[in-house]
């Protein structure tokens, strides 16, 4: 029964054994603890240990040893520290094996600097640590990205005279290789030499792995060349796909050819690892040509895509955008005989809401849930977010519900999706019904959600409002951002109360951002303000911030209100010499500007520009060309 791990049927015999008055030996009692402790009984079998106690069964360090061990491999190091300390005040000490196993497991994880102080306990308790302990702590403290702690172990480990092995050195040396340090990860290779201790396979291998992951290529070539020299065994498949994995993730595919052209040429097989190391090389750059014609290659060579191949490729997919394509992969996928995970789902589900095909992701949803998997708080947020992109607010409403039945907090993001959806849906008095809500929420309602209703707020014009939520950030410590005062500035300046909205930027002590420079100017010239609209130009690029099209075609209509032609031509010269392309607005305001100032050189030259920009002059183009000829005198040419 205990071999096929029956607890409860083993639970009932030994009672029965109990209740005849027959007295198990302390073999049995161990049996029956690990069989609970197997079954996640972890409850019941410490009432055992304890019934054993206090019925006279003295449990033995196996018994102990039993139960701690479960208790690491579930996670519940704050029971098994004190049975430690429970163990030695009833004469039963702990060993080695005892406190390698909890250590082990507080490593795996990722909480060594715990494992080092059960260290330092068993140093106390004269348990001597042996070069398990000391290479499980190096491994652990390596893998947490701390090589200068696992460095420190190692000199103490020499000091103690607990001498290094193999593992000891491997993990240093992938310490180094981690954090590209290849100089000091070669000088312990170098020292392992010394010690007796040959490199092998693994020793090479994750050298090699680490010259890869930081991109150099031709020091991974030269080392593999010596260790065939070597004699070394290093699986030449294994190293290949090491290299182009590196030369992938890097972008240089022509290097991932050229590796790959050498593997044919030199007759190693190729494996599933590579496979899918090539198919997420080309498929993540967008050449998904190529990516087919390897998986091609795969069904030629008699292996067959897995679902991480497939699930590579919808990935990559997703990742561009080209949601349709994907969908095709995963029924392939599906029609493989692959089971769908979470996971791709969840991308597919994200992708379609991204796109605006909520409806489809709906279906893909009910999909999920045909498939048994259960939705978790990724596929709702995406869904969330799907609807609030498009203004369907109510709908995320109800399934943020369903996300709450199933078990999951709504986040920040759900909040903030669901606040979005609601205002860009029409739905405002909910959204503010709902921002109520989140105000008695613990960190309900942060920047984000402050901003959007913020927004809303100031396009509806209700600027008393808003600073009245303006004031309520500063209390509830969310400080305003450069969205924030981007959406006051935008707004006063759309409603003509320019002047307020560089106050409150000056009460604020904000420095304005190219967004709110470009509100502000438009807002000034709006207003006829046009000597203010420039001052703050030439604030903005002082600053060294840079305005955008529309923008300089509002500067250009100051200036040509102002009678400023030379500058006029300097903010084309602007344009030319940044990546702003002057549309036909721009050239029409100029033209104004020349045919004001009787410039008709001008005026015929800028016509022939806005020609060869490939423009199509319109009735603006034709009426300043033509008040331009007749203010000269031509009035014949102008009719």
């Amino acid at each position: 029964m205990a071999k096929f791990g029956r607890s409860e049927s083993v639970w009932l015999f030994f009672g029965e054994i109990l209740g005849k008055g027959i007295c198990p030996n302390i073999g049995t009692f161990n049996i029956v603890l690990n069989v609970l402790c197997s079954d996640g009984k972890l409850k019941k079998a410490s009432y055992l240990l304890t019934k054993m106690e206090e019925s006279g069964y003295a449990p033995n360090v196996v018994s102990y040893n039993t139960v701690l061990n479960w208790y690491c491999k579930k996670g519940r190091y704050k029971e098994a520290i004190p049975l430690l300390d429970h163990m030695s005040k009833r004469g039963i000490e702990a060993d080695v094996f005892t406190y390698n196993m909890l250590v082990d497991d507080l490593c795996k994880n990722n909480k060594s600097a715990k494992g080092y102080l059960l260290l330092k306990k068993m140093r106390k308790r004269t348990i001597i640590p042996n070069e398990v302990t000391y290479n499980t702590l190096i491994c652990g403290f390596v893998k947490e990205g701390k090589i200068a702690v696992a460095l420190k172990l190692y000199d103490e480990m020499c000091k103690v005279s607990v001498k290094p092995n193999c593992i000891t050195y491997n993990a240093l040396i992938d310490g180094h290789c981690r954090t590209g340090n290849f100089v000091e990860a070669f000088e312990v290779m170098n020292k392992m030499e010394e010690m007796g201790l040959r490199p092998n396979e693994v020793t090479y291998g994750t050298v090699l792995n680490g010259l890869c992951k930081h991109g150099k290529f031709d020091s991974a070539e030269k080392l593999f060349a010596k260790i065939k020299v070597d004699g070394v065994s290093v699986d030449s498949t294994m190293y290949y796909t090491m290299l182009m994995d590196g030369v992938c993730k890097s972008g240089t595919l022509t290097k991932t050819v050229q590796f790959l052209d050498k593997m044919l040429e030199d007759k190693i097989k190729l494996d599933i690892v590579t496979y899918s190391v090539l198919v997420n090389g080309f498929s993540r750059v967008g050449k998904m040509n190529s990516a087919r014609e390897i998986i091609c290659k795969m069904f030629r060579s008699g292996l067959k895509p897995n679902s991480i191949v497939y699930s590579t490729l919808i990935y990559n997919l997703c990742r561009r955008g080209d949601v349709n394509e994907a969908i095709k992969i995963y029924s392939v996928m599906l029609l493989s005989g692959h089971r769908a995970n979470l996971f791709v789902c969840n991308v597919l589900v994200s992708t379609l809401c991204r796109n605006g095909d909520v409806a489809v992701a709906e279906v893909f949803m009910d999909h999920i849930r045909g498939l048994g998997l259960k939705p978790n708080s990724v596929t709702f947020d995406s869904m969330i977010n799907g609807y609030a992109n498009v203004g369907n607010g109510m709908k995320g409403i109800r399934l943020l519900d369903e996300m709450v039945k199933f078990g999951y907090d709504p986040t920040l993001y759900t909040y903030g999706s669901l606040l979005k959806g609601l205002c860009r849906g029409g739905n405002f008095d909910e959204a503010v019904n709902f921002f109520g809500k989140l105000r008695n929420v613990p960190c309900g309602a942060d920047i984000v959600s402050y901003n959007t209703m913020l927004s809303e707020i100031c396009k509806r014009g209700n600027f008393k409002a808003a600073m009245v939520f303006l004031d309520e950030m500063v209390r509830r410590s969310v400080f305003p951002d450069s969205y924030t005062y981007g959406c006051l500035v935008a707004g006063l300046c759309r409603a003509g109360r320019v002047v307020t909205a560089i106050l409150l930027l000056e009460r604020g002590n904000v420095c304005p951002n190219e967004f709110m420079y470009s509100s502000i100017i438009n807002g000034l010239v709006k207003i006829g303000q046009s000597q203010a609209g420039v001052y703050f130009f030439h604030d903005m690029v002082k600053r060294g911030q840079n305005a955008d099209t529309v923008t300089l075609n509002t500067v250009l209509g100051a200036y040509s209100r102002l009678g400023q032609v030379d500058n006029l031509k300097n903010i084309l010269l602007m344009m030319e010499n940044t990546s702003l392309s002057p549309n036909l607005v721009t050239y029409n305001i100029l033209l104004r500007g020349l045919s004001a100032k009787n410039d008709i050189s001008g005026c015929l030259w800028l016509y022939k520009t806005i020609l060869k920009s490939g423009f199509i002059p319109d009735k603006f183009t034709w009426h300043s060309i033509v008040i331009g000829l007749c203010n000269s005198g031509m009035v014949d040419i102008g009719a």
